[in-house]
């Protein structure tokens, strides 16, 4: 049974109902030397330890991420595994009640058609579409302002994101093609950032995207009900919104491509 949900970096489902005793027997059979075992002084967490108004990070960097039999996963592995809805990333806490590490299980069939399900249901957020777009008022890293009543009679594109979402970073460069594409049309891209600029700052050492950013865009998403990375928002010349996605999806930017062409003629 699926008790709850924690959404950020994808469309996930946590469930509780796979007992410590099944995986601590897991455990003891595939790892080699106990003494490296990485949930060492943590514990699987059950319902009642977790925040549901707190999401839990989990993109493959900021929260190690370990296979049933202990095996770090990471960058494209760790994509792979978690876009094909075949595991349930259970979490593991320290005495704080801090989540510290998530270990993968196979997932039952029930609980990978809810997964499925949910993750259909979040790809479109149907309530935003046709309404008009909530005011904004922002500045970029280099002190641009951009405003909703300013930016009428734009398209304006958005993208909400962070620096630490691995999904949000590796759509970038087919992003920025779409800022080439429509640099001479009357189209505004907005990154509106969870992150501080000093980060930010940081991050286009050695990262591109051509986006105008916002940093510390935390009222934003707030306002925009966002809570799952990356989502995209397109706003047409009168300010109603056209299109509203989250998540990394494989027709995402072709999606935004055709909504942006669309809203220009």
């Amino acid at each position: 049974m699926i008790k709850k949900k924690w959404i950020l970096a994808f469309t996930l489902v946590i469930s509780f109902n796979y007992s410590n005793a099944q995986l601590a027997n897991k455990i003891k059979d595939t790892l080699a030397i106990p003494k490296n075992n990485p949930l060492t002084g943590l514990k699987k967490a059950d319902f009642k330890d977790l925040d549901p108004d707190k999401p839990l990070m989990l993109d493959g960097v900021t929260t190690p991420v370990y296979s049933e039999s202990l095996s770090l996963i990471q960058g494209d592995d760790f994509m792979k595994v978690m876009m094909s809805r075949d595991y349930i990333p259970d979490p593991f806490i320290d005495s704080n009640r801090e989540v510290k590490a998530f270990v993968l299980r196979k997932a039952t069939p029930l609980e990978k058609s809810q997964m499925i399900e949910m993750d259909d249901n979040m790809q479109s957020k149907n309530d935003f579409i046709g309404k008009e777009a909530l005011p904004f008022d922002v500045t970029d890293i280099f002190g641009k302002k951009y405003s909703l009543q300013n930016l009428k009679g734009k398209v304006i594109v958005i993208n909400f994101w962070f620096v630490e979402c691995k999904p949000c970073v590796m759509e970038m460069p087919e992003l920025n093609e779409l800022v080439e594409k429509y640099k001479d049309k009357e189209v505004v891209f907005l990154g509106f950032a969870m992150n501080d600029k000093r980060k930010i700052d940081t991050f286009l050492k050695t990262n591109t995207y051509k986006y105008n950013i916002i940093p510390d865009s935390k009222e934003e998403v707030q306002l925009y009900n966002v809570n799952s990375f990356p989502t995209h928002l397109i706003i047409d010349k009168n300010s109603i919104i056209s299109y509203y996605v989250s998540g990394l999806g494989p027709t995402t930017i072709n999606d935004l491509d055709n909504t942006i062409d669309s809203l220009i003629k």
